[in-house]
């Protein structure tokens, strides 16, 4: 939860201590405090200014401009209320954070065991497929991959043990933080927050051309790379002081910080469509009504020009009846015109 913030009091606040101490107060990012000073013209202080007090000199401090103004421009995000500003207020910082709570959480055990012991049913599901993959093959046969998914592992033999080691501690700790795994296109993927990611373990390998020019040959360097197959493409390797036995509570904040994110997207564009759904209707019903009501009007003014001419009819009528030449044929035809003019509704025709 963030604090509610005027401008006033955000830039007492960015003129009170440096902008890391700030990052680390309200847990929001750099980058996000640049752009709220930015954006609501709040003055921040220049890089060399810290430093000046430091040593006892003079540095100027511009006044707030339009000081009067109190709306809020940060506070009282709620993560549940508010999912996608609550992610872009606290940006990388929510990674950090996750990452400190996974490392805190006494339930997890972020270290990798020496041994393969009670590995996950996923680990046991590889190993017992490969293993009659072998067999299959010994009989000639081939065992398919479609009928029989597994967790997506490609090592040399030298690094397999190591790499199911590290996989099983990554999948036992993933759920124990609540997430779990499904099949999808014939592949295990990581469900995190109801957003999945297809994930894989391979040993990368050093591409050496060969000597007569023709392709090239692979060679397994014995490092292990982690890869989420997501739209980032997030990856992680071995390092030479940091292996990725000692990156798993880093991934998993990596993961939880990216499915929240874009979960936190996706509400937002739901909202955002339904919104404009709403307005979309509103402007058609406001479209239908102007149509309905010149509808009506033509209508009205059908009426209006129908009802002038039966009253000249009526007078025509009129100077017939006062007209002594008149036969009874014409009479006749007189009082059918009148008669057929009583009938006549046009207030009964007005809607």
């Amino acid at each position: 939860m963030i604090t509610q913030f005027t401008r006033k009091k955000f830039y007492e606040l960015v003129w009170s201590k440096p902008l890391t101490k700030i990052t680390e107060e309200l847990e929001i990012d750099y980058h996000t405090i640049v752009a709220l000073c930015k954006k609501h013209d709040i003055p921040r202080p220049p890089s060399n200014y810290w430093l000046k007090l430091k040593f006892g000199k003079k540095a100027a401090q511009p006044a707030l401009p339009n000081p009067d103004d109190k709306r809020i421009i940060l506070g009282a995000i709620n993560e549940e209320q508010d999912p996608y500003s609550w992610i872009y207020l606290r940006g990388k910082a929510l990674e950090k954070h996750l990452k400190k709570e996974i490392e805190e959480d006494q339930s997890l055990d972020l270290n990798v065991s020496q041994r393969l012991s009670k590995p996950d049913r996923l680990v046991e599901d590889y190993l017992r497929i490969k293993e009659e993959r072998e067999k299959a093959r010994k009989r000639g046969q081939y065992l398919s991959s479609y009928d029989n998914p597994t967790i997506s592992i490609n090592t040399s033999k030298e690094q397999e043990t190591r790499a199911l080691r590290f996989i099983d501690c990554l999948i036992k700790n993933l759920r124990l933080r609540g997430h779990h795994f499904e099949i999808r296109n014939y592949h295990y993927e990581i469900y995190i927050c109801g957003v999945s990611y297809p994930f894989s373990l391979r040993e990368v390998n050093k591409r050496i051309p060969r000597s007569d020019g023709w392709g090239s040959d692979y060679i397994p360097t014995g490092k292990l790379a982690l890869k989420i197959d997501s739209w980032s493409g997030k990856e992680w390797q071995d390092q030479k002081t940091l292996t990725l036995e000692h990156k798993i509570s880093e991934i998993i904040a990596r993961l939880e910080y990216l499915a929240k994110k874009e979960r936190a997207e996706s509400i937002y564009r739901d909202v955002k469509h339904r919104r404009n759904k709403i307005k979309s209707e509103r402007a058609e019903a406001l479209k239908r009504k102007r149509i309905e009501e010149d509808q009506k009007f033509e209508k009205l003014l059908q009426l209006a020009d129908q009802w002038k001419r039966v009253e000249n009819l009526k007078e025509f009528i009129l100077m017939l009846e006062n007209n002594r030449l008149v036969d009874s044929d014409k009479k006749q035809v007189i009082q059918w015109a009148k008669n057929r003019i009583e009938k006549l509704d046009f207030i009964g025709s007005i809607e």
